[in-house]
Formats: C-alpha cells, structure tokens, sequence
C-alpha cells in the first residue's frame, strides 16, 4: 500500500522566519525523488509526498522559491498553499436534551428507512474540525481517523463544527433527541482544521489523500474557498474515480457564487432549507448545487456530550451524507453517478423555487429499492 510521506524531522526548520509553503502536482504520477532533490537544491524541504493524489507539498524561506520548477519535467504544475475555513455556520444557543428528533430528520423522513437500512458498515470520513469522539450520541459509531495537522495527536474536536456535523449524520442517542440520517454508519474523523476553523489547501489534499488510502465510502466536506485551486480539483477528480462519493457546502453568503469544492462537477454541491421549506436566507444557489437539505437551526451533537443548535450549508451537507449512506448499504456498488440520479429523481420542491430541489431520504431509498426489484411501500 502507499503511504504519504511526511518530513517531520529529516531536514532542518526555517526557524520563526517566513516559510511559504508550494503544491506540486506530479506529471503522470512520476516518482518523487527529482522533485524532492531540486526542492533542496533550492533551499527548500519537502513535507508530504502524497502518493494517492501525484502531489508533493514542499517549504521555502524565499516565496519565489519554487520559480526553478518551471518547465520541470516531471512537474504538470504548481500553486501556492492557501488558507482555507469551514463554511463559517450561524450558532445557537447550547440546547436542552429533547425526546423528539431534530426537525431536518423529520422533514428528511429518514426514520421511515431504518426498517430497510441505517447505512451500517457504511465509512464516512468527516474531513474538519475533528469529532468529539465521547460524545454520547457519537461514541457508538466512531471508529477513528486521523488528525492531519499533527499525527501524534487523535483528530480530537476542539471547535464544535465536525462534532455537530458528526451528529446529523450518525447521531445514536434516542435520549438526547439525537438521531442521525444514517444511525449506523462507521465516523472517521479526518481532522484538517485547527480549532478556529481554519486550514492549509496542503491539509486537505492529505485529507483526501488519507481518504482514498483507507478507502472511504463517502465524505462530508462543509467547507469551502471562493477561488478554484488546481490542486484541489485534481484530488477531487482522482477521488471521485476511485468511487469515493463527495458532497460539499455551497457557502453562506446568500449569494449566486457558489464555493469549491461544491461547484467541482464531481462533488454534490448542497444549499440550506429552513423549516418554512424556503431557502435559507444565507443559503448560496446557482451553478454548482445539485440539491438543498435542512440547515437552519439544526440542533446536534456537540462539545462537553452537549447539543447545540446552528445553521448554515454545512449543517445542510451532514443529512444529504446520511441519506448516500442509506443507500450505499442497500447497493454497495452504486458510483457517484448513480447516486447522483437517485437523489435528484427522488427530490421534492422547495418552496417558491424552480431550479433547487430537495433531499428526501425515504424517496432516495424507495426509488433504489425499486431499481432493485424490491418492494418498499
């Protein structure tokens, strides 16, 4: 199996100077090593050798270290390492434990599926801000992952937003009042955020690349950038050849500028409803959003085995990751276009809209029961 390669110690720190921190993209999945040697050659170190993805990621003291790499035989391109955040979400108050169900798993109708599935077995990676593993709601179905920023450390949440998003997928606490999508699914928390939300576009291609490594079915990414990174969707591309289905938040600034990776044509971009069955007044729309989901006031899981009810599209991408998790038990072998086709033929209307649909979970698995032959009234 290949592994990504990491430096910690093999080559002296830059110290508290700048360091400016370069992507390359390997021509053909080339070997490393010249790419490595030139980035020495020039004063700089490598960090990661991502080996899923073709990608090096290297330092320098200089930020135009890396200029000698033009016209590099071995090097397709490269770009610079951009800072990048969770899709920024509206908080709530901590919440009080209730019987009843979060509304979006209600408007979902995902309770009447748990007779046919739950999404057991099913691997899906949280890349964020870690998951709060001793959660009540949570601990049932957690089953590791990795924290990208330091691999001493367990991707331990130490900001809320994975844990939360962690909860509407995979929630198992009947007590609390928090009930994922998909109860039985297998969580990896795949932690590239820091603890103020914030990450290298470098941390996420290793997130992807740890995903395709350990072989995840299906990934939550509530983040997003408003520029297109190369690098970003090179990964995205590879990961979604190798089966792995990816859904992503089109961003809050209720605008018609929907973020990357949502607007990728493999990724399912997804927007918010409120209660009301309206878009969210945050919600981003326009090319990019393949459907919409429950995201406002979402109460689940969070710090201290607490709830905390918030909002935005990234509390809407969790309930559309449970519902591909429904199905991807009942039919291992569907590809990201299929479940594509499923979700969107079985959507239903959003209020006053005529472009955006929504999730609905128990139509999703009506629909591929009945492409199985199978009968799910």
């Amino acid at each position: 199996m290949m592994h990504p390669r990491w430096f910690p110690e093999e080559f002296p720190s830059f110290g508290r100077k700048s360091r400016f921190r370069k992507i390359f993209h390997l021509r053909d999945y080339r070997s490393p090593h010249e790419c490595i040697r030139e980035m020495q050659r020039v004063g700089g170190r490598p960090l990661r050798v991502l080996p899923h993805l073709g990608m090096v990621i290297g330092e320098f003291y200089q930020e135009y270290g890396a200029q000698s790499f033009h016209g590099h035989p071995d090097i397709a391109f490269w770009e610079p390492d951009i800072k990048v955040t969770i899709t920024d979400p509206f908080l709530g108050a901590i919440a009080d434990r209730t019987a009843s169900l979060p509304w979006g798993i209600q408007r979902v109708e995902a309770p009447k599926a748990w007779n046919y599935t739950q999404g057991r077995g099913i691997k899906v990676a949280v890349i964020d801000t870690g998951i709060a593993n001793d959660h009540p709601a949570l601990k049932g179905n957690y089953k590791g992952g990795v924290n990208i920023l330091s691999q001493m450390f367990t991707p331990y949440d130490y900001n809320g937003h994975g844990t939360h998003v962690a909860g509407t997928i995979a929630g198992r606490a009947n007590d609390m009042g928090l009930v994922g999508v998909a109860p039985r699914v297998h969580l990896y928390a795949v932690k590239a955020f820091n603890r103020k939300g914030s990450a290298n576009l470098s941390d996420l291609l290793s997130a992807i690349n740890w995903c395709i490594e350990n072989k995840m079915d299906v990934i939550n990414m509530s983040f997003g950038m408003a520029k297109v990174s190369d690098t970003l969707r090179q990964a995205i591309v590879t990961a979604y050849r190798k089966g792995i289905v990816m859904i992503a938040a089109a961003g809050n600034q209720g605008t018609n500028n929907v973020e990357f990776p949502a607007r990728f044509k493999e990724t399912i971009g997804v927007t918010s409803i409120s209660k009301d069955g309206k878009l969210s007044s945050f919600s981003n729309v326009g090319p990019g959003v393949d459907i919409a989901a429950p995201g406002d006031k979402i109460t689940s899981s969070w710090l201290n085995g607490t709830t905390r009810e918030m909002s935005g599209t990234s509390m809407a991408v969790p309930h559309v990751v449970g519902t591909v998790a429904l199905l991807l038990y009942l039919r291992p072998d569907l590809t990201p276009v299929h479940v594509r086709q499923i979700l969107t033929y079985s959507s239903v209307g959003v209020a006053g809209e005529t472009k955006v649909r929504s999730i609905h979970a128990y139509r999703s698995v009506q629909t591929l029961a009945r492409l199985m032959g199978r009968l799910i009234p």
